[in-house]
């Protein structure tokens, strides 16, 4: 609700004499005072931001009482203060029933005018105070219910994304290596479609080296994509505040993937990172302090001016053995009436529209509750650094997480670009491929083939029939969800028909997003392999598990 001026009081009087000594009296103690005196002009005055007082004349009972009903009844008008004057005790019943917030009993008021009007303002500025916080903390709640939504709905698309996406990087890889040894053999003598020359004069290994090509920026482009949705799936996990050992470089490089869309057309990113230790922390919380500072970093950056503009993230220890993360941008910098309130929740120094003012309020709280401080400096036109200081982690937490693909038999396998093979094992040992669609078991045994024996059942319901016949395996590649019988069920009927094949699992994963299923990777030593993979580290982790005894 709007009104036209803003006023301490809107006074709606009549045209009783009565009405000229309530405004007399008003006018007296109250030095911003609007009169009107059409009830259909007092009511519209009050259809956006409602006056702080709105002073009802009540020497006409009926039609003051009908005038409170219409106030009440519109959206909003439960905010409006109104205050119903008379010289009437007999009207003091009807004024409450009516709905008015409180009433001046006018004649005998002797001295205590003044103070009844000074209630009277602030009372309606306290009512008014505390909307405002409530209607600020229901949008906090429904930015966090919304960011929760988010957060679910983020780990299911990684999780869609990842199934197809281990394909296409699977046959991508599989596809290089074959091209790979046709160029390789492009100089001996041809025959066929291979050996006819191009109108253009290129040769068969020219196209073959141009083909190559291709897959290669395709697998680049795969590649990206796989870390989008690895950062984003990590970024939005959805749990309870698990604490462990975190590498803050690592978290950096990964927010900075994901904000790349902001980054690249402002500024160039620059990385100063020195040897820290690892910070106790909740990773996806730290993410989203990282996550936050650096698109404030971008956003402070005008566009087009990429060349000329640095985002620096750099890490260190201090001379305490803390450690201290900065981002550093050379923005348009911040007012220095802005640098003391930044933190407070719904501040914000941006327009308006484009900020809740609770993204660096939600940082100052993951970073205080971790034991550690967030400190900023800057110059306005000349940029800003924002500084977060955290306790190193100490004893056996400070040990780092395994990395991925480093051999611990309960390891996660995630990776990059397409490694140097792994040590040659015994051929041909038998791999059991469990996984409900279709591409990607085709992709797995046309990568195992060549070094093994394949079977693939897109149920492990009949995989489980196999194997209490009698089959037995050198590893099984079992998918964690899928519809008939879930990879979890299939482990657990194992522990009670094939104990010994439990230890040749390989749960195969393109994100657990079920309460059960991370509970469930919690619990069980097994071994994990995070879709999308490449060609490296499925025949690495294969032959780690046909190795085992």
């Amino acid at each position: 609700m709007g009104c036209a001026e803003s006023v301490a009081f809107l006074l709606l009087r009549g045209r009783a004499a009565a009405s000229e000594r309530f405004e007399a009296l008003i006018r007296r103690h109250v030095p911003d005072v609007a009169v009107v005196f059409d009830p259909e002009r007092a009511l519209g005055r009050c259809l956006g931001e409602p006056p702080p007082v709105l002073a009802v004349d009540w020497s006409d009972p009926a039609g003051a009482a009908a005038l409170c009903g219409r106030v009440r009844a519109q959206p909003g008008g439960e905010a409006v203060f109104l205050l119903a004057m008379t010289e009437r005790d007999a009207d003091l019943d009807g004024i409450l029933a009516a709905g008015a917030s409180d009433f001046l009993l006018v004649g005998n008021e002797g001295g205590g005018a003044r103070a009844r009007l000074a209630v009277a303002r602030e009372r309606a500025a306290r009512d008014a105070a505390a909307r405002h916080a409530l209607a600020q903390t229901q949008a906090r709640l429904v930015l966090a219910g919304r960011m929760a939504s988010v957060g679910t709905l983020a780990a299911g698309v990684a999780h869609e994304i990842n199934n197809p996406l281990a394909f296409v990087i699977a046959n991508v890889d599989a596809t290089l290596r074959r091209i790979g040894s046709m160029e390789r053999r492009s100089s001996a003598p041809r025959s066929g479609l291979w050996a006819r020359p191009h109108a253009d004069g290129r040769g068969t290994s020219s196209e073959l080296s141009e083909v190559l090509s291709l897959l290669e920026d395709a697998r680049e482009g795969a590649e990206r994509v796989r870390l989008i949705v690895r950062d984003l799936h990590s970024f939005s996990r959805a749990e309870e505040d698990h604490r462990g050992p975190v590498d803050p470089r690592r978290v950096l490089d990964s927010c900075v993937h994901m904000a790349m869309n902001e980054i690249r057309h402002r500024a160039r990113v620059v990385r100063s990172f020195q040897d820290v230790p690892p910070v106790e922390a909740n990773e996806p919380r730290l993410a989203q302090v990282f996550l936050n500072l650096i698109v404030n970093a971008a956003q402070a950056i005008p566009e087009g001016l990429a060349e000329q503009n640095v985002i620096e993230l750099s890490t260190r220890c201090d001379a305490a053995g803390w450690v201290v993360v900065e981002v550093r941008d050379t923005g348009a910098g911040i007012a220095p009436g802005s640098l003391g309130r930044l933190f407070e929740p719904f501040y914000t120094s941006k327009e308006a529209g484009e900020g809740l003012g609770l993204g660096l309020a939600i940082c100052h709280a993951i970073v205080a509750a971790l034991g550690g401080r967030i400190e900023v400096e800057s110059r306005h036109g000349e940029g800003s650094t924002f500084r977060v200081i955290l306790p190193a982690a100490t004893g056996s937490e400070a040990r780092a997480p395994a990395a991925a693909g480093s051999g611990a038999s309960s390891g996660r396998r995630e990776n990059g670009r397409p490694a140097a093979a792994a040590p040659e094992v015994a051929p041909r040992q038998r791999v059991l491929i469990i996984d409900d669609e279709p591409m990607l078991t085709r992709a797995i045994a046309g990568t195992l083939e060549p070094r093994h024996e394949t079977t693939a059942t897109a149920s492990a319901r009949d995989a489980l029939t196999r194997i209490r016949s009698g089959e037995r395996y050198d590893a099984i590649l079992c998918d964690l969800m899928m519809p008939d019988m879930t990879g979890m069920d299939f482990y657990a009927s194992l522990a009670e028909h094939a104990p010994e094949q439990q230890r040749r699992v390989v749960f195969l994963t393109g994100g657990a997003f079920t309460e059960r299923s991370k509970a469930f990777l919690q619990q069980v030593n097994a071994r994990l392999l995070l879709k999308p993979f490449d060609a490296a580290t499925l025949l690495s982790l294969v032959d780690e598990v046909v190795a085992a005894p």
